[in-house]
């Protein structure tokens, strides 16, 4: 008996060494058991019955199941919070403010300041926004003026002072003004949070009248306005110009104090890419300044009150020409420009290269484009020319920035006799300098 016990025993001990040597099927698959816990789906016993360090072996049913419920099993996506914009608002001012590591710059080596020349003839107002260059900065460009408001200062560089009825709030930011032809009222177009908004006001801007909102997508298609002479309307020039392939469509609108609607003037087809319109001193007719695809430069004038399409005025077909500064003659029969002409060229930048070698020449031209008169004033100037006529139509009131601070600043040119004066220096100007009247 205890043979027969014996070799059963050994009989035994070698199919359990046979079992354990057979290959394991390819259907068969080994896993960790820690893998698949990101799953709520049970385990298999064979799998939470395994001691840890050791390997289960699963069926293929198993193996199926637990893939599925890991792959399939969508995984919670955390709750949406809807904020309204004071919410958000408040979310933002309840964080404590960051403070930046401070910046050290050496001490400034001059102070912004005008600079007072007596001149002859009359001294005229001057609207510019603006900020004084931070020390430290070689260059002053747009980092090295972080304040900025409104200021006037004379043609002779005396009288600097900021203008406060403008400097209304940081959330109300006005980008561009006009003065009606008497000097009584102003208008304006300002950024607001609900959009840009457009004003009428007089010079102490009190109890200013919103004609215009603008939703902030639609800003683009307000191209221009202006003061519709001898009344207190506004003319605006709206424009498709995001969406214009060859042409684009420019309808003009009259805006009055007194009337609860527009008036449409005109609708016109103007060739590609003007937006930049000039009401005539009458009212009758605009000019519109187009650039095409290739940047050349086209004048072009349109009568509000005639069908036909606009007059070709002018042409200039290279792109280191220039026009920045044009005006209507005061008879309202002819126009006047300058033209900027470079000899060199960098990124596109016109008024930042200390060597542009520029040349300007003065065009005048009658209305109808039969007489045109040419008159060469100066070469190689180290700058274009921009911004604003004086009243008179003697002098160009220009910036120039981007370079060291003590040359950024206000110039007057004289175009009588081709000088100019340096009026402040050390201000970076954000909104071009315009003449104006004398504000309160």
């Amino acid at each position: 008996m205890t043979k027969q016990l014996i070799l059963l025993s050994l009989i035994f001990s070698l199919w359990l060494a046979l079992a354990a040597c057979t290959p394991t099927p390819e259907i068969a698959a080994t896993i960790p058991v820690t893998r698949l816990t990101a799953s709520s789906t049970p385990l298999p016993s064979a799998l939470t019955n395994t001691a840890p360090g050791e390997t289960a072996t699963l069926p293929p049913a198993d193996i199926q199941a637990m893939l599925t419920a890991f792959i399939m099993e969508p995984t919670p996506e955390p709750p949406r919070v809807t904020l309204s914009i004071e919410d958000m608002l408040a979310t933002i001012t309840a964080k404590p403010p960051l403070t930046p590591e401070p910046i050290r710059r050496p001490t400034p080596t001059f102070t912004p300041s005008p600079t007072f020349t007596q001149i002859p003839g009359p001294v005229w107002p001057i609207l510019f926004a603006g900020g004084p260059c931070e020390a430290g900065y070689s260059i002053c460009g747009d980092d090295a003026v972080h304040e900025w408001g409104w200021y006037q200062i004379y043609s002779d560089g005396s009288g600097l002072r900021p203008v406060s009825q403008l400097n209304i709030h940081p959330e109300i930011q006005i980008q561009s003004i006009r003065f009606s032809p008497d000097g009584a009222k102003m208008a304006y177009w300002a950024w607001s949070e609900q959009g840009y908004r457009l004003f009428l006001a007089d010079l102490n801007n009190s109890n200013p009248l919103e004609l215009v909102t603008t939703p902030f997508e639609q800003a683009d298609w307000m191209r221009g306005f202006d003061f519709m002479p001898g009344t207190d309307c506004l003319v605006i020039w709206w424009s498709d110009i995001q969406r214009a392939t060859e042409f684009e469509t420019v309808s003009v609108e009259q805006v009055c104090p007194d009337q609860t609607e527009s008036q449409v003037i005109g609708v016109f087809e103007l060739p590609y890419r003007s937006g930049y319109y000039l009401l005539s001193p009458q009212g009758d007719a605009f000019l519109a300044l187009n650039r095409d695809r290739n940047h050349n430069w086209h004048i072009y004038l349109q009568e509000l009150e005639a069908v036909s399409p606009p007059l070709l005025l002018f042409t200039f077909e290279d792109e280191l020409d220039n026009l920045a500064v044009w005006r209507w003659r005061p008879d309202g029969q002819s126009i006047e420009f300058i033209l900027n002409t470079y000899d060199a060229l960098a990124d596109g930048h016109y008024d930042t290269l200390p060597d542009d070698q520029t040349t300007f020449t003065h065009y005048a031209m009658s209305r109808d484009g039969q007489n045109v008169e040419t008159s060469l004033i100066l070469q190689d100037a180290p700058f274009g020319l921009c911004c604003d006529w004086s009243p008179d139509g003697r002098e160009i009131v220009f910036t120039l920035g981007n370079r060291p601070p003590e040359v950024t600043g206000i110039y007057i040119f004289n175009l009588e006799d081709a000088t100019w004066r340096q009026i402040l220096q050390g201000f970076y100007d954000v909104r071009p300098p315009i003449w104006s009247p004398d504000l309160p």
